[in-house]
């Protein structure tokens, strides 16, 4: 629990530290700056609920803000996700809703006490991962804005399984038993904070 405490605090702030905007020339000024948006928030779906955080950094461009991803997912399996990320604000306010999609990988990070069945190894592959959704972003002063939005997601993971094989004469091998493919398709509620 300590480690993806660190793990997240790390996440979180990382974007934090580079958050900063350039001055305004009014002659040299392209309107585009860094931003960095860092989430907390629950996915709920078949399999039960589960914690996700995510940082995103990137380049916001008038109504557009594009920027990579990187995140921790607990749903059925802990995965870390590495998306690319595109928004886009509705309006022409402060104050306004806008569109989100996401794509990339999801790369498994399971461990022994996780699996917990003896007599069995598991072996897992990186999948598609995804999220589109809706939010609205509230400015809370200097380009900063608090984000509230909810989307779908999936992510793909695939599981290889090896069984222990009985012998007379340790050590004993492994047979590859089964594969599964898992498609967890889930809701997504996301709070967070664009620096």
């Amino acid at each position: 629990m300590k480690n993806q405490f660190v793990l997240f605090a790390c996440l979180f702030f990382c974007g934090a530290l580079f958050a900063q905007e350039k001055p305004k020339d009014s002659k040299k000024d392209c309107g585009c700056s860094f931003s960095s948006v860092n989430n907390v928030g629950m996915l709920e779906g078949s399999a039960g609920s589960a914690f996700h955080v995510q940082t995103i950094n990137g380049m916001r461009f008038n109504k557009w803000f594009a920027g990579v991803g990187l995140g921790i997912d607990k749903y059925k399996f802990r995965t870390v996700p590495l998306f690319l990320d595109v928004r886009r604000d509705l309006l022409n306010k402060i104050n306004t809703p806008f569109l989100y999609a996401d794509i990339g990988a999801s790369f498994p990070w399971v461990t022994d006490k996780e699996e917990n069945v003896w007599g069995r190894e598991s072996d897992y592959k990186t999948g598609l991962y995804y999220d589109a959704g809706v939010g609205y972003k509230l400015i809370i002063g200097r380009g900063r804005g608090l984000l509230f939005s909810g989307g779908f997601s999936m992510k793909h993971v695939r599981e290889i399984a090896s069984f222990a094989t009985p012998c007379f004469n340790p050590p004993c091998g492994f047979t590859e038993g089964e594969r599964y493919d898992f498609k967890l398709k889930r809701f997504s509620l996301k709070a967070g904070l664009q620096l």
